[in-house]
């Protein structure tokens, strides 16, 4: 698979494909978005995104800031149709 940037990894995943970031870093199999082994989202049965917060503030707690990175990208991602819900 080719690797490409965290901002095609996350449109990716809005959109139900699988990718993965050029540092293998962030990855998605099109379902679940992956930040290293962690897991910060998710595909409910009915198509929604949801992303679990993992930000120093977030309802799930901080892990690093790579990961906060990614969650924050996650908030909106640019050029998908429905914006994931934040949890």
């Amino acid at each position: 698979m080719k690797r490409v940037s965290n901002c095609d990894v996350a449109l990716a995943w809005a959109e139900g494909r699988a990718a993965t970031s050029h540092t293998g870093n962030l990855s998605t199999d099109g379902k679940a978005i992956f930040s290293y082994a962690l897991q910060i989202g998710d595909t409910a049965d009915d198509g929604k995104k949801f992303v679990r917060d993992y930000t120093a503030r977030g309802s799930y707690g901080f892990r690093s800031m790579t990961t906060s990175q990614h969650v924050g990208m996650l908030r909106y991602i640019q050029g998908a149709k429905e914006q994931p819900i934040v949890v």
